[in-house]
């Protein structure tokens, strides 16, 4: 008698658990991403594209480029799919991937040239170069050069556009830093007592960056010291061939040279 009354309370506890276990199993099922998500509508490319951007309003990103990549390739041809691809450049460059986020943009720059934010587009191309450049001058400044390539483009295709402003300005600033980059590099020469390359390359800082009369007159000014190093080699060893200066020149052109580098970083304000 027992047995059969201990039998019939753990078919009473399975009866009970049974329901509420299902309940608890469906909860998690509509907890689960996807499980309640509207599916893209094929017949309504307009609602399709607002469900599709609704993770990149909410800043998720990630699923962002997810979704709305599965819009373009469902909707290619929709009004909607040009929007689609720059939300998308965009939400990778808020992820900070910025090489994605050039290519994505170039195609879009490519695409859509007559397109309403094509200047925003190009703008955020050299932005883009921009953030992945080092801000020290003893690093190499390829996205530097890069990010300014892609700003000029901007002004000569949008010359009003809103941006100009903007651009301009990170070119000037981008400017200085390949000018300084570019000082470091002669000092580089300097320290090593290659003065020829020195010289030369401290000429060059003079000839390229003539926005910057500060950077111009030290230039000149190291110029004109490592000339007159490069005059001193060439008394003691005419015959050397790899010092630039002192090919076709003697010793007193030499240093004529670095007195004339030396008047015009005075004549410099």
């Amino acid at each position: 008698m027992f047995s059969s009354a201990l039998e019939q309370m753990r078919n009473k506890s399975k009866s009970t658990m049974i329901p509420i276990l299902c309940g608890m199993v469906f909860a998690i099922l509509l907890s689960l991403p996807g499980c309640t998500e509207k599916e893209l509508d094929p017949n309504d490319p307009k609602a399709s594209f607002a469900h599709a951007k609704e993770p990149y309003d909410d800043e998720s990103f990630e699923i962002a480029i997810s979704k709305l990549g599965e819009f373009k390739s469902r909707f290619p041809y929709s009004q909607y799919a040009t929007e689609a691809e720059l939300l998308i450049a965009n939400a990778q460059f808020q992820l900070g991937r910025y090489t994605e986020a050039v290519v994505s943009y170039e195609q879009f720059v490519k695409l859509h040239p007559k397109h309403p934010q094509n200047d925003f587009a190009m703008f955020r191309v050299g932005e883009a170069y921009w953030k992945d450049a080092p801000e020290e001058v003893n690093r190499e400044q390829e996205f530097t050069a890069k990010a300014i390539d892609e700003w000029h483009k901007l002004l000569a295709a949008h010359p009003e556009s809103k941006f100009a402003s903007d651009a301009r300005n990170l070119i000037l600033t981008g400017r200085k830093r390949l000018a300084e980059h570019a000082v470091f590099i002669s000092n580089f020469y300097c320290r090593k007592k290659i003065y020829h390359s020195c010289a030369f390359r401290f000429l060059q800082v003079d000839k390229d960056f003539p926005e910057f009369p500060s950077i111009r007159r030290s230039a000149l000014l190291a110029a004109a010291d490592a000339m007159d190093k490069v005059a001193k080699e060439k008394e003691i060893d005419p015959d050397q061939e790899n010092n630039l200066f002192s090919r076709d020149k003697t010793p007193a052109q030499i240093r004529e040279e670095a007195a004339k580098a030396r008047a015009n970083a005075a004549a410099l304000k």
